[in-house]
């Protein structure tokens, strides 16, 4: 019987006591995700246009990202690959003298964040510019060479052809005295 009261004591106890409150709910905000920045994407579509030969769209996409971007690194490194393109042999629009203006002005820049890696392709550009130089040296001399030996081989020709002539009206006069 006492296990009855202690029982029912318990009850009462329980059945009392004031519940406890739920603890009160605190609202987390829902983190965002991180904004993936535009370069990454903006440089694999102007790596695409390059790869299919395409370097004025490449160069467009390029412009496009300096003006929406202007000011931030990234735009700093899309005008480095503007003249990284403009000085690509591949690029139909390259031409030594307009890829060696476009690498002075970036280096020449404020803002030229690869001004290392323009400078030496600026060297590049001059040894290239020698070498090609050279090259067409080297051809303008063969081709005169070759012009001056052509024309003695012709003179040569012309006068054994006299000779030969003149070999025959001798036979053709010694052959006719009788």
């Amino acid at each position: 019987m006492i296990g009855r009261w202690l029982f029912v004591a318990a009850l009462l106890f329980t059945a009392c006591r004031r519940p406890t409150p739920p603890a009160p709910v605190i609202e987390v905000p829902t983190p965002e995700l991180p904004v993936e920045p535009p370069w990454p994407t903006t440089l694999q579509a102007v790596l695409g246009a390059v790869e299919a030969g395409r370097f004025a769209a490449a160069d467009s996409i390029l412009a496009t990202f300096e003006q929406v971007e202007a000011g931030t690194p990234a735009a700093h490194e899309s005008a480095f690959w503007r003249v990284l393109l403009r000085a690509d042999p591949r690029n139909p629009a390259f031409s030594p003298a307009n890829a060696r203006s476009a690498l002075e002005a970036y280096i020449a820049s404020q803002n030229a964040v690869r001004r290392t890696e323009a400078t030496v392709m600026l060297r590049l550009l001059s040894i290239s510019d020698s070498l090609r130089t050279a090259s067409a040296s080297a051809r303008t001399a063969a081709e005169q060479r070759d012009r001056v030996r052509d024309e003695e081989l012709q003179r040569l020709r012309d006068d054994l052809q006299r000779t030969r002539e003149e070999l025959e009206r001798i036979k053709r006069r010694l052959g006719s005295k009788p």
